[in-house]
């Protein structure tokens, strides 16, 4: 069984843009490579998606998100067409578990010796509970887009952890560290925004 856990946006105090989240309203919705009905259409983006602002000019926003094979869509979309969405936590329902999710602010401490790149991370918590067994194995896998704003454009760079935990009368808590590197040299300041999630298996 899989389990969504919960999405949230992480922002950084002194980040010098904000980026919210937002769903598309319509049956499809055209993704063009730039800010103008000019552009040409890349894809199409469907009712209820939900997707990340990463910039806006006018009546046209940059938008990223996964689409339902994986795949990183980044592209220009009217803003007439999307609808900002806040973002709560998802504590399971009828699942068989209970769960909760937080993380820290992101922070980027350097680079690396052989790329340059910068080196970033999240930590992030969970804790589970189960509502029926009180002993089991489970498999947390949680997963973070860092967003850093770049010289042109915002370019994701995506992180993951997978980990098998024993559940101990019923409950397990722990801290994962997503780690990623990121083209451009540059500091907490720099990394914007970090969207993440965690499932159970």
């Amino acid at each position: 069984m899989k389990l969504l856990i919960c999405c949230w946006l992480v922002l950084v105090a002194n980040s010098a843009m904000a980026m919210n989240f937002y769903m598309v309203i319509v049956d499809s919705l055209n993704v063009r490579q730039g800010p103008d009905f000019t552009w040409d259409v890349i894809t199409k983006a469907e009712r209820n998606q939900l997707v990340l602002e990463t910039q806006r000019d006018g009546v046209w926003s940059e938008i990223f998100y996964l689409d339902p094979n994986k795949q990183k869509v980044k592209g220009w979309v009217h803003n007439n067409y999307i609808k900002p969405q806040t973002l709560t936590p998802n504590e399971g329902g009828n699942s068989k578990f209970n769960i909760k999710v937080s993380a820290e602010q992101p922070v980027c401490d350097g680079q690396s010796m052989i790329t340059g790149e910068s080196l970033c991370y999240l930590d992030v918590n969970f804790s589970v509970r189960s509502r029926a067994a009180s002993e089991g194995s489970i498999l947390v896998s949680c997963w973070a887009d860092f967003v850093a704003s770049g010289q042109e454009h915002i370019q994701p760079v995506q992180a993951k952890v997978s980990q098998n935990y024993v559940l101990q009368n019923g409950r397990v808590a722990d801290t994962v560290r997503l780690r990623a590197g990121l083209k451009q040299q540059l500091g907490s300041k720099g990394l914007n925004v970090a969207y993440y999630n965690c499932t159970v298996n």
